[in-house]
């Protein structure tokens, strides 16, 4: 079902039946995914979470030639201090005050943009939703008129509003579905450019690097998008010839809704993480550009080095617990299962309808190891792995020092090449570091916390 038309983005958990809350086994998980709705969960107590506003910036603050206007309290925008290491969009904050929490504060909507073009002059404005624009019922859609046609130039809302959802990936929907209504251009013609749309939302320059470096080896051009994207770039990535996503979890939606409504080829491929999956994703992206036989060197070559890692068995005998998206969990642990380890546990961000089918590519996880289904929630990690007690603790966020207090070496994989071949040289290369400067301190989680149930805060939602 395409939602092209509609006038905003539903949640993930309307759409697909999403949950962010869960505490238990793999089994348990399994089981209770498995019907045609997956039952809501909630946490009575919540630590550090991303949310959908937050993803938002995340993914356009990278814009070349872009404004973000973040319309709320300045609070709201302090997420940027996080994005702007990679950005090149500059985003701003209206920081509304009381009395615009009352009074309403679209005549400070207007004045922010109007002085913003004036002096910065970009190619498109995006006006972030919040909380307080939600709640004061802001008419920024006529503000939007207004400056569009004064200024001549593109400005888009974004409809984030941070109380519909507990999933931070309802904030990429809304983002793709804002850009495909009004910054993707629809062609005069059918005919296509012979360019790939490689579809990232949150994954850094480094990490995207591994992929692109193969990319431009095999001569195949491409365009990311949304995020490290440019004004024009956006505008034309409904006459690509394909798209393919680096996270499935992530971009999906985009790949679609360009293919349903742009007639942009999806090609579906495995996360291109380790040496089967990068593999995979050269193959499947090769045959769409006619490049196999190119393809088909670049994997030899490589494979020949990494089998020479892999034998290594960097993780022989070692216990790991992973942190990561679903979609990328499979490939994930078939890498570390290759390196030796033995999966001890597991946590994702989400679970829905459509991604609960990565579980029969783990089914080789004992069906007994805990799940943890949630973005941050550090403490609950924590208590589960001071139960297990696995050697490592290896994810995809930088926030890992936690397991370091507990005994546990962490790896980070946030600043590193992630994926492609090079990903293979650079996860195991981190995986040894760890482990040579790792050392234990003390935790900073309550010893009777830790002893406690980790689904203590976690609970069935009633209606």
């Amino acid at each position: 079902m395409s939602y092209y038309t509609e006038r905003k983005m539903i949640t993930r958990e309307k759409r697909l039946s999403t949950i962010s809350h869960f505490n238990g086994t793999f089994e348990q998980l399994k089981n209770e995914s498995s019907g045609n709705e997956i039952k809501q969960k909630i946490r009575t107590f919540s630590q550090i979470n991303e949310d959908e506003i937050t993803s938002a910036i995340g993914s356009l603050a990278s814009i070349k030639h872009a404004v973000v206007i973040v319309h709320g309290v300045a609070g709201c925008a302090a997420s940027n201090l996080y994005f702007n290491s990679e950005g090149d969009s500059t985003v701003y904050s209206t920081n509304l005050q009381e009395k615009d929490t009352i009074l309403g504060s679209d005549a400070k909507l207007h004045k922010a943009i109007s002085k913003i073009v004036e002096e910065v002059n970009p190619k498109v404005v995006f006006i972030i939703g919040t909380p307080v624009v939600a709640i004061n019922n802001d008419d920024v859609n006529s503000v939007i008129y207004e400056l569009e046609d004064e200024f001549n130039i593109k400005i888009v809302y974004i409809y984030t509003d941070g109380f519909k959802t507990k999933s931070s990936y309802t904030g990429l929907d809304i983002v793709a579905h804002s850009i495909l209504r009004n910054v993707i251009e629809r062609p005069d013609d059918d005919e296509k450019s012979d360019f790939l749309n490689i579809i990232t939302f949150s994954e850094s320059k480094k990490s995207i690097s591994g992929i692109t470096s193969l990319l431009d080896k095999l001569d195949i051009e491409y365009n990311l998008l949304p995020r490290f994207s440019s004004f024009e770039g956006i505008k034309n990535a409904g006459t690509a010839k394909a798209s393919v996503v680096l996270s499935e979890d992530e971009g999906s939606f985009l790949a679609q809704e360009l293919e349903e409504n742009f007639g942009v080829k999806y090609i579906k491929t495995e996360s291109p993480i380790g040496l089967r999956g990068t593999t995979s994703f050269l193959r499947q992206v090769a045959e769409v550009f006619g490049k196999e036989n190119e393809a088909e060197k670049l994997i030899i070559e490589n494979e020949k080095k990494i089998q020479k890692v892999v034998t290594e068995q960097v993780l022989s005998g070692k216990k790991v617990f992973l942190d990561a998206s679903l979609s990328d969990l499979p490939r994930l642990a078939t890498l570390t299962g290759r390196l030796g380890a033995e999966i001890a546990g597991f946590s994702v961000k989400t679970v829905d309808l459509n991604n609960r089918s990565f579980f029969k590519r783990i089914d080789s996880i004992s069906p007994l190891v805990p799940v943890i289904v949630g973005s941050g929630q550090y403490f609950e990690k924590a208590n589960v792995l001071a139960k297990i007690k696995p050697d490592y603790y290896i994810s995809q966020s930088g926030n890992v020092s936690f397991a370091a207090d507990l005994g546990v070496i962490p790896v980070s994989l946030q600043n590193l090449v992630f994926f492609g071949y090079e990903g293979v040289f650079e996860i195991v290369k981190a995986i040894i570091n760890a482990g040579i400067f790792s050392n234990s301190l003390s935790s900073l989680y309550l010893t009777n916390w830790l002893r406690k149930s980790g689904g203590w805060y976690v609970k069935q939602e009633t209606k």
